[in-house]
């Protein structure tokens, strides 16, 4: 990929990332529910002892969950918005074994093998060579700890997949690709990772909320309210799968969590 094409991309991740900061910690958001980080940290098997990077942290939503389990944890994120409220909210929530950095995620300012573990949660989908920063996260993990990616999925079916995608770009432009749940083991596999457990859970998602958290464009928001309409009624198939709960126009999504051990020196 051409450099300029990359700063075209991470612009528009700061730009979409720096309006949404503020509502980062908004109560009602399939991402912020406390049930569903309590399944995250459940399925993470961390230890008293860990020193842990949380990559493309945004607001530290992960990161400052998992603190009160681990020795530290160091949140980073590209965008200094995001940056600033995690710190806000760490200060605030009284979490004092969590620093927040800035850095880009396909260039971590970490030596190799830093850290016992090496996540990221919902950021795969932003960039356009995922490759990139899998490998920074394993380069960062110590042989034998342990690398893990939590994201959401799109369907299997390539004609569905890019579907979803075009939908969830229209929503949000710093989407790049969400990838199958096949291509996320592949993408951990290629990276040399040994992936020891993979859990999954559908979630319900209100798309109002989904829509306003993003600030999508009204042109955007009548599509992809059409198109899944259109889908409820049987016109065309979105790989979606929305629903109406009391009227209110859902969808759902599928989380994935892929925990990978990165492999001993040799």
């Amino acid at each position: 990929m051409l450099s300029g094409m990359k700063d075209n991309h991470h612009e528009r991740v700061r730009r979409e990332f720096s309006k949404q900061a503020h509502r980062y910690g908004e109560k009602g958001f399939a991402l912020t529910s406390p049930e569903h980080l309590q399944w995250m940290v459940d399925n993470l098997d961390l230890q008293p002892h860990f020193v842990i990077l949380d990559v493309a942290t945004g607001t530290g939503i992960l990161g400052r969950a998992i603190a009160p389990y681990v020795k530290h944890v160091v949140a980073v994120d590209a965008t200094a918005e995001m940056i600033g409220e995690g710190r806000r909210q760490a200060e605030h929530d009284a979490i004092g074994n969590i620093v927040f950095e800035q850095g880009f995620a396909e260039n971590l300012p970490y030596p190799n093998g830093t850290f016992d573990m090496v996540l990221s949660r919902f950021a795969i989908h932003h960039f356009e060579d995922p490759h990139a920063p899998i490998a920074e996260m394993v380069r960062v993990c110590r042989p034998d700890g342990r690398v893990v990616v939590i994201d959401l999925v799109s369907p299997e079916d390539e004609a569905l997949a890019a579907t979803y995608n075009r939908l969830e770009r229209m929503r949000d432009p710093s989407h790049a690709k969400a990838l199958s749940a096949s291509e996320l083991k592949k993408l951990m596999k290629d990276a040399e990772l040994d992936i020891v457990h993979m859990v999954s859970r559908e979630v319900d998602v209100q798309v109002d909320r989904w829509l306003e958290l993003t600030e999508t464009t009204p042109e955007g928001r009548r599509t992809i309210v059409e198109e899944l309409t259109q889908d409820l009624e049987g016109v065309k198939t979105t790989g979606m799968r929305p629903s109406l709960r009391e009227d209110v126009l859902m969808f759902q999504q599928t989380w994935l969590i892929l925990l990978g051990v990165k492999q001993g020196v040799k």
